[in-house]
């Protein structure tokens, strides 16, 4: 799909001698679906062009990747962002939909009381596989190809989460809860699958000028699948009064938009892939290829992993006051649909960041983006280290800061994060290097959730609050997180600066929108030069001066 520096008809000398005629003067863009439509057709149904159709069509073919530029399409581009990004909706809505899923399976008796622990373990495995398969299908999008690992991705998340709507009390001698944890580790290696491999379809398949915001609309489907979830929960707990299905039909939502988008991701292979890797590289030599790229990038590397394992430890951050704020908009000691309504409540705040990213992406940039972010982060965080016990007093500021943290987060690192990996690295290795610097943002969000959870509790007996007895020591030990992750936002801030490169990679700069072109048939450029030819002879178009027409076999290899 890339341009090339001539004009892209002068490598044939019959498009040389057709630039003359007056229909290669109208403006390329021109051109309709519309008007391919009626002769670009499948079967029976397709009929010779006329010589002013096949000059016309011939005025947007592009001889050197035989392809043909077509109108602009904002369904068709919203259908690709849509399969890109459907990977991110299940992901944020599997990550979401656990918590009050299990709250849902507490009303009924499995066998096996759900501890502490058990709650933990549950929700852990998918950050586990996430990890795991950002690693590993990172490597094979850049070892076997985009088109088949991105197939593979869908196909293990989808997997994952029936097999968790199909758990039973015992079931292969594992109790309920270990079934949810092994199909959620499954599951979550297709999550985790899907941020190289969306990320490399997505820039790879986006021109500069749109490439920021597309790539910032899949990862914005994030938002998308927090507001569903917590939709489908609210379904859930209102309309269905079997609580044996109520988490059952839950968790298994969460797979149709991924199903309903599976069959439209047998697309074709990266043409920048198959340019500068598969007609290059054998599958043999690959493996070196990508392990020499990663090293040669490795400051690069630095720069993406470094800044998002910081900004997943800075976010937990945000969970720690999430229960102060459902009490302050009476969520607090609540019911199962009252958890699910707060739920959709705090679900809508993060939406005008993702928004915003959107919108300002490529007016903004990305590296400023991320800065801008980090410092937002750094001011709230440090006033809710100074003020927290006042604020929580104020309900108003106090949800309205709580939304801040959602808004700087998801307009600024959290959105680039995702976009910087997947434009700055060589096709060789793109896929491995986005994974990495992905999986090193789900080892931040371990290690965060593993040591502020012994910083909140550190003034207390024997590390462990009870809140109401302890709640001024619970209040000191939140404070310390809160000043932690203050300077931890400051260190993002100078890390992204230090470290951080966000020019894109050579290999993108002259890379075509994959929505604005179509791949010519077989036999149709012979045809449609045929169908010129046979327009000066019976004189229905203007023979420039001095040509002499070819003698011309029909082609053998028209459109039948």
């Amino acid at each position: 799909m890339h341009v090339a520096d001539v004009h892209p008809f002068s490598e044939s000398p019959f498009m040389n001698h057709l630039q003359a005629c007056f229909l290669f003067r109208r403006p390329v863009m021109s051109y309709t679906t519309e008007r391919a439509s009626s002769w670009t057709a499948n079967g029976s149904q397709h009929h010779k062009p006329t010589p002013e159709e096949a000059v016309e069509r011939l005025s947007h073919y592009h001889p050197a990747h035989r392809h043909f530029h077509r109108a602009k399409s904002m369904l068709r581009s919203s259908g690709r962002i849509l399969i890109a990004g459907c990977g991110f909706l299940a992901d944020s809505y599997d990550v979401f939909v656990i918590n009050i899923a299990l709250e849902m399976m507490e009303q009924n008796d499995y066998g096996v009381p759900l501890t502490p622990s058990i709650r933990a373990a549950v929700s852990m495995m998918t950050v586990v596989g996430a990890l795991a398969g950002q690693l590993i299908f990172g490597v094979c999008g850049d070892q076997f190809g985009r088109k088949w690992t991105f197939i593979s991705t869908a196909a293990l998340t989808i997997l994952g989460t029936v097999l968790q709507s199909a758990a039973q009390p015992r079931m292969m001698g594992l109790n309920i809860w270990q079934q949810l944890m092994l199909f959620r580790f499954f599951m979550g290696v297709g999550v985790g699958g899907e941020y190289p491999m969306a990320s490399t379809v997505t820039s790879e398949g986006s021109a500069a000028a749109h490439r920021g915001r597309n790539l910032a609309m899949v990862f914005s489907m994030q938002g998308v699948g927090r507001v569903l979830c917590a939709l489908v929960l609210l379904f859930s707990v209102h309309v269905i009064t079997d609580t044996n299905w109520q988490w059952r039909f839950s968790i298994l939502f969460g797979a149709v938009p991924m199903m309903a988008c599976f069959k439209f991701r047998w697309m074709p292979e990266s043409e920048v892939f198959l340019e500068d890797v598969g007609d290059k590289t054998p599958p043999a030599e690959r493996m070196y290829v990508i392990l020499h790229t990663v090293w040669d990038n490795r400051m690069k590397l630095l720069g993406t992993a470094g800044s998002w394992f910081i900004l997943d430890v800075v976010f937990y951050g945000n969970s720690l006051f999430s229960s102060d704020v459902t009490a302050a908009m009476g969520g607090a000691n609540a019911n199962l649909p009252g958890n699910a309504l707060t739920n959709l409540y705090i679900q809508l705040m993060a939406m005008p960041g993702y928004i915003c990213g959107v919108i300002f992406m490529e007016r903004i940039g990305r590296k400023r983006l991320q800065m801008s972010g980090f410092a937002g982060q750094a001011v709230i965080f440090a006033i809710m280290a100074i003020f927290y016990k006042e604020l929580k007093g104020l309900t108003g500021l106090f949800v309205l800061l709580y939304a801040l943290t959602f808004f700087f987060d998801d307009f600024g690192p959290n959105l680039t994060t995702f976009v910087i990996p997947a434009e700055i690295f060589p096709t060789a290795a793109r896929s491995t290097c986005h994974g990495i610097s992905a999986a090193c943002g789900k080892a931040g969000a371990a290690v965060g959730a593993a040591a502020f959870l012994e910083i909140t509790n550190m003034y207390c007996v024997r590390g462990r609050c009870v809140k109401g007895r302890d709640a001024d020591l619970l209040d000191r030990g939140v404070r310390a997180v809160f000043i932690i992750c203050s300077c931890l936002a400051v260190v993002g801030l100078i890390w992204t600066k230090v470290f951080v490169d966000d020019r894109p990679h050579e290999s993108l700069a002259e890379v075509e929108n994959a929505d604005e072109i179509e791949p010519a048939k077989p036999g149709e450029v012979e045809e449609l030069e045929d169908a010129v030819v046979e327009g000066f002879e019976m004189g229905k178009l203007q023979k420039p001066e001095g040509y002499e027409i070819p003698s011309r076999q029909p082609s053998a290899r028209a459109i039948e």
